[in-house]
């Protein structure tokens, strides 16, 4: 049923791909950077200001980046998407 339902709305939005980028992007930083750089933290009791401490900010904050900037993309492909002659299961050969 998720397979069918999923093929069907993929059709019916020619814009899909970037509906799941932009999904993607938001999951991306927080789920997979930022709640486990902060669990490392305070589980390993980093001081504040360390080397270590700086280290995993930068990482968090460049992540945070391209997180913003996949969300960025995937927005402007769906309005792009969008400002086009938008017709649900057709095709242009």
């Amino acid at each position: 049923a998720f397979v069918v339902t999923t093929t069907l709305i993929s059709m019916l939005l020619p814009f899909f791909n970037n509906i799941v980028g932009l999904l993607g992007a938001l999951a991306f930083w927080p789920l997979t950077v930022y709640f486990p750089v902060t669990m490392y933290i305070a589980q390993n009791k980093i001081p504040r200001w360390s080397s270590r401490w700086v280290a995993m900010q930068i990482l968090s904050g460049v992540c945070l980046v391209v997180s913003v900037a996949a969300a960025s993309g995937s927005i402007v492909g769906v309005v792009d998407a969008l400002q086009k002659v938008y017709k649900p299961f057709h095709t242009n050969y």
